[in-house]
C-alpha cells in the first residue's frame, strides 16, 4: 500500500471568538491525518513572536486561516494584526494558503446571538481590507464547525496528492483511504440537512417580488451593456464557462463583482466603475447609500445577499470558488 505523508498545516485564526470553530479545524487536520499548528498560545505583543511565527510557518506544509468577524490582535511595529501579518507571509514565501470565511448571513446571525465579541469594532477598516484580499484567493465559507470540518477533509486531501509537499511520511504508516472517504460522506451529509434547515428557516421564497427561479432566469438572460464589463470579458467568459453557459449575462457580471460589494461598501468616481453599478442598480442588485460630491457609495441590496445565499445553497459552485479572477 502507498505510505500517506503527514503536512503540518498551520491554522491561523482571531482566538476569543472562534474558539468553537478553530476546535473544529484542529479535530479535522486530525481526521484528515495530518498535523495541526498554532500560535495562539503567545502572548499577543512579545517582540520575539513575529520571528517564531515566521518559522512555525516556514516549517509546516500549508497555510489555513479561519476567519470570522474580528481582525485581532495588533502588531505594534506594523499596526497589522497578527493574522494579517500572518497571512501576508505564507503568501510571500509561497506556501500553499487557503482560507475558510464565515458566510456573511452566518456572521449576521452571530452578531445578534452573541453580541459585539464576534464582529470587529476597533479597526473595521484594516478587517474590510484584509477580507477583501483574502477573498480574491482560495476560499470556501462556513456557517456551521460542519462546514469548515468539511471544507478542510475536502482540502487537505487535494494537497496529499501535491509531489511537491513532503510533509512527514512514517515509514510503518499506510494510507487509510477507506476511514477518510467515510469521514467526508458522513460530513457532506450531515452539510447537506444542515444546509437545507438553514435554507428553509432564513431564506424568502420572493427576491425583489420574483421568485428565485424568476430572478435567476431574468439575470440569466440580460446582457451586461456598461463599458466596464466589455473591458473584462475574458473573465466574465471563465464565469459563464464555468456555469455551463456559452456568452456571458448579468448574472455572470453581477457574480464576479458580489463578493467585494457585499464586503466593503464601494465608492466611485463618475466612470466606467459607476456605469457598472448603475447597471447593477437597474435591477435592485446594489443600491446608493451615500453620495459626496462626485462620489457615489454602493452596497448591496437585502435581496441580493439573500439570492446569493440561496444560490450558494441550491447549486455546485465549487467551479466557480475555484477561478482565479484579477482583483476588483
Amino acid at each position: 500500500m502507498a505510505q500517506k505523508k503527514k503536512l503540518q498545516v498551520f491554522i491561523s485564526s482571531t482566538y476569543t471568538d472562534l474558539k468553537e470553530e478553530r476546535q473544529a479545524a484542529v479535530e479535522a487536520v486530525l481526521t484528515a491525518g495530518h498535523i495541526p499548528a498554532g500560535m495562539e498560545l503567545f502572548a499577543a505583543g512579545d517582540e520575539s513572536q513575529m520571528n517564531v511565527i515566521k518559522r512555525w510557518i516556514d516549517e509546516s506544509d500549508v497555510y489555513l486561516l479561519l476567519l470570522g468577524g474580528r481582525y485581532g490582535s495588533i502588531e505594534p511595529a506594523t499596526q497589522k494584526s497578527y493574522i494579517h501579518l500572518e497571512y501576508e507571509y505564507a503568501v510571500s514565501t509561497g506556501k500553499p494558503v487557503f482560507a475558510v470565511v464565515v458566510e456573511e448571513a452566518w456572521q449576521e446571525q452571530r452578531v445578534k446571538q452573541l453580541g459585539s465579541k464576534v464582529i470587529e469594532t476597533d479597526e473595521p477598516h484594516k478587517f474590510r481590507e484584509f477580507k477583501a484580499h483574502v477573498l480574491t484567493k482560495m476560499v470556501k465559507f462556513w456557517s456551521d464547525p460542519r462546514d469548515i470540518k468539511l471544507a478542510i477533509l475536502e482540502t487537505m486531501a487535494e494537497f496529499s496528492l501535491r509531489p511537491e509537499l513532503v510533509g512527514w511520511i512514517p515509514g510503518d504508516e499506510a494510507v487509510n483511504g477507506g476511514a477518510l472517504a467515510e469521514e467526508i460522506a458522513r460530513l457532506t451529509k450531515e452539510n447537506a440537512s444542515l444546509r437545507e434547515q438553514t435554507k428553509s428557516a432564513m431564506l424568502p421564497s420572493k427576491y425583489n417580488g420574483l421568485t428565485f427561479e424568476e430572478m435567476y432566469s431574468v439575470l440569466s438572460n440580460a446582457k451586461p451593456k456598461c463599458s466596464w464589463a466589455e473591458e473584462r470579458k475574458d473573465d466574465l467568459m471563465k464565469i459563464a464557462t464555468a456555469m455551463g453557459d456559452t456568452e456571458p449575462s448579468i448574472f455572470h457580471l453581477f457574480w464576479m463583482v458580489s463578493i467585494v460589494f457585499q464586503q466593503i461598501p464601494l465608492s466611485f468616481y463618475e466612470s466606467d466603475r459607476l456605469s457598472l453599478a448603475h447597471e447593477l442598480e437597474g435591477f435592485a442588485l446594489v443600491g446608493c447609500t451615500d453620495k459626496e460630491g462626485r462620489y457615489y457609495t454602493y452596497k448591496l441590496t437585502e435581496h441580493a445577499r439573500q439570492f446569493l445565499l440561496r444560490f450558494r445553497l441550491e447549486r455546485d459552485v465549487s467551479k466557480l470558488d475555484e477561478l482565479r479572477l484579477p482583483s476588483f
